[in-house]
């Protein structure tokens, strides 16, 4: 080594070593709390020298000055000594533990020994004839035995993976010697030459000089090969573990002065430097500088601020990845997948589109392609990206963890969720922190596939787990379990997009399901995370469910529903997050729900989500759980069945909520002489087979163990046989059929005794349920007093015009006889919108309606009740408020009161009034009251004075219950409305295509004055005020000349916004509303008034909050 090589070196060996000095003065002073050294691991230093940009570093605790070398500012040690809100991981690390993208350092871990997997990743994601990049792991003595270490170097071997494997060998694991007891420093006091075939490097790594040629050549050689090397760097530690240890209590004091005399490798390299002409005065310059260097560090890391504390462990989810709007559906019209065949084609469709995406797992290649199937053919199509693993669960999820912190899109297999508990270390220390711990300079992308559940016969107590609750309970990680092939393909799509970690369990009873399919297009297909599906809707009971629980609590709805109960199903789908808003909307809107979950009931997720009721929701809940007892699954299918939550254990807790008695009606014995054949799987998946040879002919004597049929299942093909001698009566199927697994194949007659068969499904018999009849009267007292009237609240108003603005000027065309001004002088219009050929009152009355739902953070299953008011319904059957409701739902099933109101431009105080009054008997309700106005295509534009006065516009309110009024803009009063017959020739709106609207605009303008007066004095005197004591008035705007008069009669003034909207009208008021609520000030107290055809009239009054 240079003289100048030499003294680079030396001086990151100085700033390492001061930097410890520093850090224990702090520690001393008690401005900081720990403090880990890496005085004596200096030598390592001398990797940097041999390194290129595009080496990655997974660096040992100790390797201080390696960091230093690398790049790493001392101001960075001195920030995470002291938690500032300048360290890399603001505040979330110990002081020894770094992360530095840009210089391609890894997160460190302080499990030890979880790098080495994550550096195998790394290595395996990296290696590439071209640039030749190596990885560095870097460990302690003690750490050798950890299993995650060795398991590293057996993959590095197994695969050839570039990993500079390096053992720092101070000789202590804190207090414990480690000399003869590792496994190149054996008990016999030799050395050993190699491990797992990898030759042994033995480096002083207390003399920089020779260290630096020996690693220079060993780092040489792996560019060379792309191959491990495993070096054992000797050195002494010079301190205690950390400040909170104190080595004299168990290291000899003649031990300790003889490693600071001779094993300190900043002295011996400073020997070299004196050795190579360097003065002591010129090396004490030196020390000088770097001293002033590091104070000057420590004083600005002194001065820097503490950090905000992080309430989310993970990524923020942006909104295009958790709003119900953004799923989008399969399609009925197009071939359908099954569960199975859909996460194959989106995982095939990744691997298309992103090369940085892989797939790593145990048996995953062809021809196996997966225990289920779900990878086959994708090694054939991608070779080197889809590969199998080691039978090691700790080495799949650890080594895609290494990939995605370089930049690749992992996906990990884990074959059983019985055996994710091997790989809980990399998933919960790492997966799931780094993101966390790094502040978001490292993200990892990994998805961990895990095939879950019970449900079927030879699954026992390590096949058959789902564990969702212990990875639901872990933070910064996604966890999903779809029930649906389309679900299986939005989520997985989501998962990719998420750029988080996701443990995306899967069914595998639901894997070849042939009823929950979705179309082959899953590319397009999307399912928002935190969005639970709504199976089914009612207003009785609420079953909350996910993966394999989801048919139990359908068939116990439709068992319900015999009795005229009414189920809703959710399926939440998506775990973590889990969609908190759609569970507390419905079991508020049934007061009973029922959680139904595999796992086991302490802890399970169910716990979470009935507490969430608890504590939220507005009104009482009555909640139970149905879950697998504090117990394992076990093989004997009966009992497995026992112990499960299944349809007669559902059922019976929810005739129990619902007080309905329940008996049960026991099936058929079976004829006697007879004996069916079923079809039988080859693995817990299988949901049918087909049948590929049939081997007997009717007529024909068989004895037990002959060969019927041959079957072909997901994993195999294989035989049928017969239970018992017997004769074949009647065969049931045909070659080519597909037979679903219990199925009868063949009947046989038999005289042979008929040993009862295991069963393969849950057995329950019919359930006969009938309403149980109370005895128990209750008797309620004559009320003293009146009850005082629920609160009613008011949100601010969303709207849509049509998008074709049309000016005076445009109707005016080429006519000369008028002005614009005319016009103005006429109605007070000057302008006024019509949709164009796109548009309709519909679309723009839902996308007002999703506005003010998302405005104020509500689902359309969060409303109680949709009123629309329309005077342009563009059907009468489906309701307008039906068809919207529609639109909303999209394509979800979602069960509310829903209705139109036609009552011309009063339709919005109708429509208020009616949802006041539902409210007074749903205190904890909100409705949804949207105005939906297209009058364009019904005006006739030869008749002037009619068709300048009326603009499209739809608009939406929700109106809160008493228990939400903390929701609200306003306080609205009953609104006081009336009508009187007319017979049409005043005004008439017609249906769509049979004419034109028609008005007689001076006994128009009569009657509206003098019945929005009447109306808005009757309010106001109901509620004690007079006309004068309002703040604003706001009237329907249908000509400003009426609104002028109302102006010469009342002092409050008339609000009028006619000259950019026209006459919209049951929309007008929710218009005005729309610009004077946002600004108004607090206990205002505006009158509303409206008149329309019909004649309909009436006012209301509302109070700003």
């Amino acid at each position: 080594m240079d003289r100048k090589r030499l003294l680079s070196l030396y001086r990151n060996m100085l700033i390492a070593r001061g930097v410890d000095r520093i850090e224990q003065e702090l520690t001393s002073r008690g401005e900081a709390f720990f403090h880990l050294s890496g005085a004596g691991h200096e030598g390592t230093a001398v990797l940097a020298n041999h390194l290129t940009e595009a080496d990655w570093l997974h660096c040992h605790y100790r390797d201080r000055a390696l960091l230093v070398a690398r790049g790493l500012s001392p101001r960075t040690f001195f920030d995470t000594l002291l938690c500032n809100e300048f360290s890399p991981g603001s505040g979330r690390r110990m002081s020894a533990f770094f992360n530095d993208p840009e210089l391609h350092i890894l997160s460190m871990v302080t499990p030890t020994g979880n790098n080495a997997l994550q550096a195998v990743g790394a290595a395996a994601a990296i290696k590439q004839p071209e640039d030749t990049p190596i990885v560095y792991c870097g460990v302690g003595d003690g750490t050798t035995q950890q299993g995650e270490w060795l398991e590293a170097v057996g993959e590095a071997v197994r695969s050839q993976l570039p990993v500079l494997f390096m053992v720092q060998d101070n000789k202590w694991a804190i207090s414990t010697t480690t000399q003869g007891k590792t496994f190149y420093s054996l008990p016999n006091g030799q050395q050993a030459t190699e491990f797992f075939g990898l030759p042994i490097h033995y480096i002083d790594g207390t003399d920089v000089v020779s260290a630096d040629q020996q690693v220079g050549a060993i780092v040489a050689q792996m560019r060379r090969t792309s191959e491990p090397a495993l070096v054992v760097f000797q050195v002494e530690r010079l301190t205690s573990h950390t400040n909170a240890d104190d080595q004299t209590v168990y290291r000899n004091v003649d031990d300790i002065e003889e490693a600071t005399l001779n094993g300190d490798p900043i002295l011996i390299a400073k020997q070299h430097l004196l050795g190579l002409g360097l003065t002591e005065s010129e090396l004490s310059i030196m020390e000088t500088q770097v001293n002033d260097q590091l104070a000057a560090a420590e004083q600005e890391a002194l001065e820097a601020g503490k950090p905000l504390p992080s309430m989310d462990a993970g990524i923020q989810h942006p909104v295009e990845l958790t709003h119900p709007s953004k799923e989008k559906p399969g399609s009925a019209d197009l071939p359908q997948l099954n569960m199975k065949d859909a996460i194959r084609e989106v995982l095939k469709n990744h691997l298309l589109d992103d090369a940085s995406v892989t797939l790593y797992g145990e048996d995953i290649e062809d021809p196996k392609g997966d225990v289920f199937g779900v990878t086959k053919g994708l090694s054939t199509r991608f070779p080197g990206r889809v590969m199998n693993s080691p039978l090691s669960e700790s080495t799949i999820v650890g080594a895609a963890i290494g990939r995605a912190m370089v930049g690749q899109r992992p996906v990990a297999f884990i074959q059983f969720a019985d055996f994710m508990p091997t790989a809980y270390n990399q998933i919960v220390n790492e997966l799931a922190t780094i993101h966390w711990r790094t502040d978001g300079q490292t993200s990892v992308p990994v998805v961990v596939m895990i095939a879950c559940g019970g449900y079927r016969p030879g699954l026992g107590p390590y096949h058959a787990q789902t564990h969702e609750s212990v990875m639901a309970h872990c933070p910064g990680v996604d966890v999903v379990m779809p029930s649906t092939a389309h679900d299986a393909a939005g989520l997985l799509n989501a998962a990719f997009e998420s750029n988080r970690p996701t443990v995306f369990f899967y069914p595998k009873t639901l894997l070849n399901d042939s009823e929950r399919t979705t179309s082959e297009n899953v590319q397009e297909q999307f399912v928002p995370l935190g969005v639970a599906r709504k199976t089914r809707s009612g207003r009785d009971i609420t079953f909350v469910s996910w993966g394999n629980t989801v048919a139990v609590c359908e068939k116990t709805a439709d068992a319900l529903e015999k009795v005229g109960i009414e189920s809703e199903i959710i399926d939440l789908r998506s775990l973590t997050p889990w969609d908190q808003q759609i569970v507390l909307s419905s079991a508020e809107k049934t007061a009973r729900m029922i959680v139904v979950h595999e796992d086991n009931h302490t802890c399970g997720l169910g716990s979470e989500i009935v507490a969430t009721v608890a504590e939220h929701a507005k009104v009482p809940v009555a909640v139970r759980r149905v879950t697998r007892p504090d117990t394992f699954i076990p093989c004997n299918f009966e009992n497995q069945v026992d112990v499960l939550p299944g349809f007669k254990r559902t059922l019976t807790v929810a005739a129990e909520l619902l007080d309905l008695d329940l008996d049960w009606k026991e099936a058929p014995a079976k004829e006697a002489g007879v004996e069916f054949i079923q079809a039988i799987g080859s693995g817990p998946a299988d949901e049918s087979v087909e049948v590929v040879e049939i081997l007997i002919e009717p007529g024909e004597t068989l004895e037990c163990g002959d060969r019927v049929a041959s079957v072909e299942a997901t994993k195999s093909v294989f035989d049928i046989t017969s239970p018992v001698d017997g004769a074949v009566s009647e065969i049931l199927c045909n070659v080519g059929d597909t037979v679903r697994v219990g199925a009868p194949m063949v009947k046989l007659t038999t005289d042979a005794s008929i040993r009862p068969k295991p069963i393969t499904q849950e057995p329950h018999g019919t359930p006969l349920l009938t309403r149980r009849k109370s005895n128990n009267t209750i008797i309620l007292s004559r009320p003293v007093t009146e009850r005082r009237a629920f609160e009613v609240g008011l949100s601010n108003i969303q709207f849509n015009e049509g998008s074709r603005l049309i000016t005076n000027e445009f109707l005016l065309g080429k006519t000369t006889d008028m002005t614009s001004e005319d016009i103005i002088r006429r109605t007070g219009i000057r302008q006024r919108y019509w949709v164009d050929q796109n548009e309709d009152a519909i679309s723009m009355a839902v996308g007002s309606c999703q506005r003010v739902l998302e405005q104020e953070g509500l689902l359309i299953d969060d409303i109680d009740l949709l009123i629309c008011s329309t005077t342009s319904p563009m059907s009468m059957t489906p309701s307008m408020a039906c068809r919207i409701l529609n639109g909303l739902s999209a394509g979800k099933e979602t069960m509310i009161q829903a209705f139109d109101i036609s009552a011309a431009c009063s339709g919005y105080l109708y429509a208020l009034q009616s949802g006041y009054d539902f409210l007074q008997s749903t205190p904890h309700g909100r409705v949804l009251i949207t105005t939906a106005e297209v009058l364009s295509p019904l005006l006739d534009l030869d008749d002037f004075d009619t068709s300048i006065l009326f603009g499209d516009a739809a608009t939406a309110t929700v109106l809160y219950g008493e228990n939400h009024l903390d929701r609200a803009t306003a306080k609205l009063h009953r609104p006081d409305l009336s009508a009187k017959g007319e017979d049409g020739t005043t005004l008439s709106v017609p249906l769509r295509n049979s004419g034109f609207i028609q008005m007689k605009g001076r006994r128009v303008f009569q009657e509206a004055v003098r019945c929005m007066m009447s109306s808005l004095n009757r309010v106001c005197t109901r509620e004690e005020l007079q006309v004068e004591d309002l703040d604003l008035v706001v009237p329907h705007q249908a000509n400003q000349r009426i609104m002028d008069a109302i102006q010469h009669r009342i002092s409050p003034q008339v609000f009028s916004n006619i000259a950019q909207h026209g006459n919209t009208s049951s929309s007008t008021i929710p218009l005005c509303l729309s610009e004077i609520l946002p600004a108004a000030q607090q206990d205002q107290t505006i009158g509303l008034c409206a008149f329309g055809g019909g004649f309909t009239f009436g006012a209301g009054i509302i109070k700003t909050l």
